[in-house]
């Protein structure tokens, strides 16, 4: 059987009127838009590559949805005139703002034809469905050259769904590995590869585990104040797009040895500190939540999540730009070296054998929990030029979800030879997202221009600094 995960759940779990938990993509393709007709066509005949879009849940299991139609999940729209940049983000944030039906496969995509100088795809596939980087590879099964999909021929026919007995069995089962799995876990810090047998470091070890996963508990459970962009107002989306060549972003980031994904949250670092100062909302830290690929590099499944998260402190009150790449470079590195994502995923592998009322429970306990201003996210796009129909795609647009008490998410996903961003957020918290974006985009030009500064204090923040000696008081007293 098919079956959610929990952390492919809990995005079903935490979705609220006002928080639809649906990923989004702005497509831009150049050339003359191809008829719904051959859309829909072309969507059928691929969908055999990722099984799950012709799927939907059913006690707590994907099954073939009998009464799948593709023209259920493929809609044209044409722009209104006079068919620019803003028109298509306007279209964008209102087909973006609709919520998925529950009851068919969790997908749906729109042909934006009157555009000038090319036409648009704007889709969404609920987070249940996909996480990032399963969605840039399900964007190359569909859109990419056809042998990277293994067309068979065959015609498409909806297997039975299981009875509702075999389905409560299955999830026991599901349950029960992942009971065994969170064993077999812990049992690796205590015992070696002889069963019975103990390492010689086991406390030492079972310490370790024991403490990475507080860290990173406590790393994400941190309370600061809330910022004035910490609240959910509606779920109409305003969105919005900036792009940066992918070699100046590199060159931001090489005299301080950053990442693609440092320069990213020292930019929505230095944007933010704008958007703040102009809600009158001055402060000297917000935290970011980063997702993290945790698949490794065997790959895994082309839907689903497989993600955890780390926390970022972006030092929204320093003014130079160069100082907070190196602050932020600094506790991305931290984070990492402590193991903070690991230790979270392997807590999220262990949900799966909470029953759904647990499970539940758990998932809404621990966003209550969390406290963070935004999610930013960056997803390595397709290696190769895509296209559909013969017509190239030109830019990639992601649209990372609300979670409920937030207005604004940033994800970038890196394509020929561009750092496309988008952003996403509350229509009436944040209507100022385009100037948003604008400071986005000169954030990027100003890190990449700014003089590198000869000494720079990255000491850790002071609450980190705190939870770290209250750790050290509690380990010495015992």
């Amino acid at each position: 059987m098919d079956r959610p995960t929990a952390l492919d759940l809990a995005f079903l779990d935490l979705e609220t009127p006002q928080a639809p938990l649906h990923v989004g993509w702005t497509l831009r393709f150049g050339g003359r838009a191809p008829s719904i007709a051959a859309l829909r066509r072309h969507l059928d005949a691929r969908l055999g590559a990722v099984p799950r879009f012709r799927r939907r849940l059913a006690h707590g299991t994907w099954v073939d949805d009998v009464r799948f139609d593709v023209a259920h999940h493929a809609f044209g729209v044409t722009a209104p005139a006079p068919g620019g940049a803003e028109q298509l983000r306007e279209v964008a944030g209102v087909l973006l703002s609709r919520p998925l039906p529950l009851n068919r496969p969790l997908w749906r995509m729109y042909l934006v034809d009157g555009l000038d100088g090319g036409f648009a795809i704007v889709g969404q596939a609920h987070h249940a469905l996909v996480d990032g980087v399963a969605a840039i590879e399900v964007a190359q099964l569909l859109f990419g050259p056809e042998a990277a999909y293994g067309r068979d021929g065959r015609a498409w026919a909806p297997e039975a769904a299981p009875a509702a007995g075999a389905a409560l069995w299955a999830t026991a089962e599901t349950r029960a590995r992942a009971a065994a799995g969170a064993v077999r876990d812990a049992a690796g810090a205590l015992w070696g590869t002889e069963p019975g047998v103990p390492r010689p470091d086991s406390a030492a070890r079972a310490t370790e585990v024991l403490r990475t996963a507080a860290r990173a508990v406590d790393a994400l459970t941190h309370r600061q104040p809330p910022t004035s962009l910490e609240r959910s107002a509606t779920a109409r989306r305003l969105v919005a797009y900036a792009g940066v060549p992918l070699d100046a972003v590199r060159a931001a980031g090489a005299r301080r040895e950053a990442t693609v994904n440092d320069v990213l949250l020292a930019a929505t670092s230095i944007a933010l500190r704008a958007a703040l100062r102009r809600r009158g909302d001055a402060r000297e830290t917000v935290r970011a939540l980063v997702p993290v690929n945790v698949r490794g590099e065997a790959g895994g499944e082309a839907v689903g999540n497989r993600i955890s998260f780390l926390a970022v402190e972006l030092p929204v009150g320093e003014p130079a730009p160069d100082r907070v790449l190196t602050l932020v470079h600094a506790r991305t590195v931290a984070g990492k070296a402590g193991g903070d994502a690991g230790a979270l995923e392997a807590l999220g592998r262990a949900a799966d054998a909470l029953p759904g009322p647990g499970r539940r429970a758990v998932a809404r306990a621990a966003l209550r929990a969390v406290p963070f201003t935004l999610v930013v996210s960056n997803v390595p796009g397709p290696p190769a030029t895509l296209a559909l129909l013969g017509r190239p795609l030109r830019a990639i647009h992601p649209m990372v979800p609300l979670l409920h008490g937030h207005a604004l998410t940033v994800g970038a996903v890196s394509y020929d030879g561009r750092l496309h961003v988008g952003l996403a957020a509350d229509a009436e918290v944040v209507p100022d997202v385009v100037d948003l974006a604008r400071d986005l985009e000169a954030a990027f030009d100003a890190l990449r221009l700014a003089p590198p500064e000869a000494v720079v204090d990255v000491a850790e923040p002071p609450w980190r600094a705190r939870a770290r000696a209250r750790r050290g008081q509690r380990a010495a007293n015992r």
